[in-house]
């Protein structure tokens, strides 16, 4: 099917000897994987140093096997786009939290003889143990 089509259909792909066994991923003889796209061979020269592949791009073998790569890399957790968004999500949650580490010691301080944290507690405790301006309602 492929050997009939029309010849502007075709790809032509050049590659040195070299370059076709390094940089092309062979599935088998009539069908290899270049720059991420599949291609089947329909025709084959070679000039010299030099081959050329009369080549049907697959489209169709192509796009399943980036969705093939996407979902194993989903699966392992390996996903670009998820892991893009957990640091994202990662640092805006962190930005909610003190970045600058501080150091802080609560040490008792002596003045006049008082504990300083006596007197700062009975300061902040005051209102509570003021009694309101008015009495309460009494009940009959």
């Amino acid at each position: 099917m492929i050997a009939g089509m029309d010849q502007e259909e075709l790809v032509l792909l050049k590659f040195s000897k070299k370059d076709a066994e390094t940089k092309l991923r062979w599935e088998h003889a009539k069908e290899f994987e270049y720059k991420g796209q599949m291609y089947d061979i329909v025709s084959a020269e070679i000039r010299g140093d030099s081959i050329f592949y009369r080549c049907w791009w697959d489209y169709e073998e192509t796009n399943l096997n980036k969705k093939l790569k996407k979902l194993v890399a989903s699966a392992f957790d390996r996903d670009e786009d998820t892991q893009k968004a957990k640091k994202n999500l990662h640092k805006y949650l962190w930005s909610f939290f003190c970045t600058a580490p501080f150091s802080w010691q609560a040490t008792p301080l002596q003045k006049a003889g008082i504990a300083y944290q006596d007197t700062m507690h009975s300061t902040i405790f005051n209102s509570v143990l003021i009694s309101p301006l008015t009495p309460p309602p009494r009940l009959r």
